[in-house]
């Protein structure tokens, strides 16, 4: 009986301290693994970016990776001219987050405006934008554009740079 009882206890210690050395060995590699890389665009890259679509269709994708679900998410800079008013699109399947780097213009969404139903602002103090609607939009205002939402730009004053962040 005795034996049995000192088999019983030299088994628990070798499995506590395999258990011990596992959890060390593992703590210790999630202490050393290497933190994600941040990307770093300087304003110089940024303004090169602008230039670059200023130069060829309006826009120059800045970043672009997809996620672990295989989504894109991108950085468009975008560089829009008295040609480009009026022009109505929108965006499949992916929101947009606008950010307008310089110059102003008329951001509309076609279509009949409805009456105000309630409050016309966010939780967040933003405000909402809807159908048949117009807002001046300038340096530093900030668009988020659901997907398939139809939108476009009027009077344009130039340079009228913004970037566009892709969301899914």
């Amino acid at each position: 009986m005795h034996m049995l009882s000192m088999r019983t206890a030299m088994m628990t210690a070798v499995i506590v301290v395999a258990f011990g050395a596992g959890w060390l060995a593992r703590t210790s590699a999630q202490q050393k693994a290497p933190a994600p890389l941040i990307t770093y665009f300087s304003h110089e890259q940024v303004d090169a970016s602008f230039a670059q679509a200023l130069a060829s269709t309006g826009s120059k994708d800045l970043f672009a990776r997809k996620d672990r679900q295989g989504r894109t998410w991108a950085i468009h800079s975008n560089s829009r001219g008295k040609a480009d008013e009026g022009t109505v699109h929108s965006h499949e399947d992916w929101t947009a987050v606008v950010v307008i780097m310089s110059g102003a213009a008329t951001f509309m969404t076609p279509g009949t405006a409805s009456p105000a139903r309630g409050s016309r602002e966010t939780p967040e103090g933003g405000q909402l934008i809807g159908a048949g609607e117009s807002h001046h939009v300038s340096k530093g205002d900030v668009v988020i554009i659901p997907p398939d939402t139809p939108h476009m730009y009027r009077n344009i004053e130039e340079p009228f740079g913004y970037l566009v962040v892709q969301t899914p």
